[in-house]
């Protein structure tokens, strides 16, 4: 499977949420599984409106990784950095839960190696870049 997962930033701090879905319950970042042909910018863009009440001032590319989940299924999770310019409100199934500046601890399937690295770079190689092509497609 495909998946898109979206690191939230707001000024500095890692913002994660704690689910209180039946299914899910625990402390997760914004992530689903792109739909078949989907376009994996446009499915972070719609991580970012649902979960992130659109506050975002910049949405970049991070990563892409490769992982073996339980049962020996395998993800490539395409992995964008959210600068968010506000805090989304609380919500019956999840709450926000911002992290102390320089804190990371494991989330899902990232190391919180990977986390730092994410939250205080601005793309994928740490300058202020954009993940989009000139037609719109992603950068790879």
């Amino acid at each position: 499977m495909v998946t898109v997962h979206l690191v939230p930033v707001h000024e500095g701090r890692l913002l994660a949420f704690d689910v209180r879905a039946g299914e899910a319950q625990g402390r997760w970042l914004p992530w689903c599984v792109i739909e078949f042909a989907g376009n994996p910018y446009v499915t972070a863009s719609e991580l970012a409106d649902d979960w992130c009440e659109g506050a975002i001032s910049d949405l970049a590319l991070a990563d892409v990784m490769s992982f073996t989940t339980p049962g020996g299924a395998w993800e490539l999770a395409i992995v964008f950095r959210a600068e968010l310019t506000a805090l989304p409100r609380p919500r019956k199934d999840r709450v926000p839960a911002v992290f102390e500046r320089g804190r990371f601890d494991s989330i899902g399937p990232f190391d919180p190696v990977d986390l730092q690295r994410w939250v205080e770079s601005k793309g994928p190689s740490g300058g202020e870049q954009s993940s989009r092509g000139t037609d719109g497609g992603l950068l790879f």
